[in-house]
C-alpha cells in the first residue's frame, strides 16, 4: 500500500483515467517480461518525470510511450539495414566483423545462421546473457566429462579453463563440478537485496530490473542503511545500473566490501553510490575499460560526449574524474584488472565517515 500511496503521489491524473494505448505498458515494462512490477514502473516514471521536467499527465504519458515504441522500432530498422549488406531481408553471420558475430548468434533464434527483422525485434539480450539452471549444468557436465574426472587440481587446468580457478572458493586447490556450478551461477543470476535487521545482502549481476529493485528496498524496507555487496561481477544494462546507483546514493546509504566481497565493472560503479563507502583489507575491487558492437572507450577523444555520463556519475558521487580514465587504460572491456590497496586509497574507493 505504501508503493501505492507513492504512485498516486507523483502522478495523480494517471488513478482517474484508463487507457488501451499498448505502448503505455510496453513502455513500463523495462525488462520486457511481459509483466509490469510495481517498482519497475515506479523506476520508469521517476525516469520519464526527471527527464520531462514536470508532472506526467496521462495525455504525457501516451505521448511519451508512442514515441518511445517508434523510437525503438527504428533504431532497429536502421540497424538491421546497415548490417544487411546484400539487402535480402537477413543478416548472415559473415555479413558482420568479428565484434558484431556474437551478437548476431544469440539474435538468431531459429539457429539458421541469419537473422530476420522479426528476431532483431523481438531479441532480448538479458535473456540470451544469463543463462539457466540447466544450460549452466549442462555446461558443467561438458567440462568435467571432458577432464574425466569430478575435481581438477587447478594447476592442471587447460589454458581456455583458467577462469575457473576463482571457483576454488575452499582453497584446496582443485576445482569440483558444484563449485564451478556456484561460479557460474551468480554470473547468471540478476542482482537481488536478502535483508536482515538494517542490512541487505546484494549479490548476482546488475541489469535492466535493479533499479525497481533497489525502490523496492528502499521503500519496503526504510530501516536499512548499509548494503553488503558479496560477489556483484557486473552490470548487463549500464544506464540502468547508473540510475539504480543514483538512487541508492540519494537515500544516503552505506555500501560495504568484506573480505571475501568480489565485485567487477559495474558492480564496482553500483559500491561507489554509497554514501559511506567501507572496503574490508581482501576485498577484491576490479575495473576495465567498456565497448560495445564496434565501438571501445579508448578509440574516442577524451571529449566524445559518451563519456560524460560516466564522468558525472562520478562526480556525484565524490570520485575524482581520474579514476573514470584510470579504468579505461587497467584493462580492456574483454579483461578485468584487480585494484591494488593503493588505488583503492588513491581514487577514495573507500570513504569512511
Amino acid at each position: 500500500m505504501r508503493l501505492l500511496g507513492i504512485l498516486l503521489l507523483l502522478f495523480p491524473l494517471m488513478s482517474h483515467s484508463q487507457t488501451t494505448d499498448l505502448s503505455i505498458p510496453q513502455l513500463l515494462d523495462a525488462n520486457k517480461d511481459g509483466i509490469i512490477d510495481p517498482y519497475e514502473a515506479l523506476d520508469v516514471l521517476l525516469l520519464l518525470q526527471k527527464e520531462n521536467k514536470a508532472p506526467l499527465e496521462t495525455q504525457k504519458l501516451k505521448q511519451i510511450a508512442q514515441e518511445h515504441q517508434k523510437e525503438q522500432e527504428a533504431e532497429i530498422i536502421e540497424m538491421f539495414e546497415e548490417l544487411d549488406k546484400n539487402k535480402d531481408g537477413k543478416i548472415k553471420v559473415q555479413e558482420v566483423n568479428k565484434s558484431m558475430r556474437d551478437m548476431v548468434f544469440m539474435m538468431d533464434l531459429n539457429g539458421d545462421k541469419s537473422v530476420e527483422l522479426s528476431e532483431a525485434a523481438n531479441f532480448n539480450i538479458e535473456d540470451q546473457m544469463l543463462l539457466d539452471d540447466e544450460t549452466i549444468n549442462n555446461w558443467c557436465d561438458y567440462l568435467f566429462k571432458k577432464q574425466k574426472t569430478s575435481s581438477i587440481p587447478i594447476k592442471e587446468l587447460k589454458e581456455e579453463f583458467q577462469e575457473f580457478v576463482e571457483a576454488d572458493v575452499n582453497e584446496d586447490q582443485k576445482i569440483t563440478k558444484e563449485e564451478v556450478f556456484q561460479m557460474l551461477k551468480v554470473d547468471n543470476t540478476p542482482a537481488s537485496f536478502r535483508v536482515e535487521g538494517d542490512v541487505a545482502f546484494m549479490n548476482g549481476v546488475i541489469c535492466s530490473t535493479t533499479p525497481a529493485k533497489v525502490l523496492e528496498l528502499l521503500v519496503e524496507h526504510p530501516t536499512v542503511h548499509t548494503i553488503e555487496m558479496g560477489q556483484v561481477p557486473g552490470s548487463i544494462d549500464d544506464i540502468a545500473n547508473l540510475r539504480a546507483a543514483l538512487y541508492l546514493h540519494k537515500a544516503g546509504l552505506t555500501t560495504r566490501l568484506t573480505l571475501k566481497s568480489k565485485i567487477a565493472s559495474g558492480g564496482t560503479d553500483f559500491f561507489l553510490a554509497g554514501q559511506t563507502r567501507i572496503v574490508k583489507q581482501g576485498a577484491q575491487i576490479g575495473v576495465h575499460s567498456w565497448g560495445g558492437m564496434e565501438e571501445k572507450a579508448t578509440d574516442l577523444s577524451k571529449d566524445d560526449e559518451a563519456h560524460q555520463k560516466y564522468l558525472d556519475y562520478y562526480k556525484t558521487v565524490d570520485i575524482p574524474a581520474e579514476f573514470y580514465w584510470y579504468t579505461l587504460e587497467a584493462a580492456p572491456a574483454e579483461s578485468i584488472h584487480w585494484m591494488t590497496e593503493e588505488a583503492i586509497k588513491t581514487y577514495k574507493i573507500h570513504k569512511p565517515l
